[in-house]
């Protein structure tokens, strides 16, 4: 018995430390997933609506069960209601671009991810959003208010990104845009399972009208 109660003791000491982290991780990630599709949509990126207390986030597409969108929160009662998706945008799609590249189309599929809010040089309202789609793009909306007083949600373009990298956030520049990769909850425990199992390289492009994207830094320790 004393002899058991020895090498039991060594035999989970040899085990992995790196196994047993992945595997509580993918416990707990699975789990949160679980929990959030069962309950709510995968809020992505929110930020505070220019002149008000109202929220603007974006949800996450999940596969097979609901369809990714841009809502608005109401501070006064916290009911959303959306402002953008592509089942309630301009269902002819015919609304010409006249933001970003000319020949991108306006998306039949929206899976929203991180987006920033900002005022263009004319002082037009602008929403850059990164779309996991068929295929992966940047949306450029106009926000602004309706006859009616209330928020809406205008497509005005659109631009294709890298194809051979993936990005979830992007931030607007005086006459272009720099898409990255942040740390969402779902990305940070991605992120942290990569630094666990391989060391993983981060870049950032920079888009403009008059030369599209380019590379402009490289960091292992994002």
């Amino acid at each position: 018995m004393r002899m058991f109660t020895q090498v039991y003791p060594q035999k989970l000491s040899g085990l992995s430390s790196r196994a047993l982290k992945v595997f509580f991780l993918l416990c707990f990630f699975g789990a949160l997933m679980a929990c959030d599709g069962a309950k709510t949509a995968v809020t992505e990126e929110f930020a505070i609506l220019p002149y008000s207390q109202d929220q603007l986030v974006s949800e996450f597409a999940q596969q097979g069960r609901r369809e990714g969108r841009i809502a608005l929160i109401h501070s006064l009662t916290g009911q959303r209601s959306t402002l953008y998706s592509s089942n309630s945008s301009n269902d002819l799609k015919l609304r010409p671009a006249i933001w970003g590249d000319f020949n991108c189309d306006e998306p039949d599929q929206f899976s929203p991810q991180g987006f920033d809010l900002t005022q263009r040089p004319s002082g037009r309202w602008q929403l850059l959003v990164v779309n996991h789609s068929l295929s992966e793009t940047v949306e450029m909306f106009e926000l602004q208010k309706n006859a009616d007083g209330d928020w809406q949600l205008i497509w005005r373009g659109c631009v294709v990104m890298p194809t051979q990298h993936s990005f979830n956030d992007v931030k607007a520049l005086s006459d272009s845009f720099v898409l990255k990769r942040t740390p969402s909850v779902q990305a940070a425990l991605a992120r942290w399972l990569k630094n666990i199992l391989r060391r993983d390289t981060a870049m950032q492009w920079r888009w403009r009208l008059r030369d599209g994207f380019q590379l402009i830094a490289i960091s292992d320790n994002e």
